[in-house]
């Protein structure tokens, strides 16, 4: 299987918070896009 882009990542995260996925996945996308060093620009939620 091959990595998100960090594009695809943050788009993932977006559509995940959009879809009301369970908060531990959401935690799991949360944490690769801060080992990333990335930022989501999501004003309504804060990364865990």
């Amino acid at each position: 299987m091959r990595p998100l882009s960090d594009t695809h990542l943050i788009e993932v995260y977006h559509e995940a918070i959009a879809m009301r996925l369970s908060e531990e996945f959401i935690a799991l996308i949360e944490h690769a896009i801060e080992q990333r060093g990335l930022t989501t620009n999501d004003e309504h939620r804060t990364l865990a």
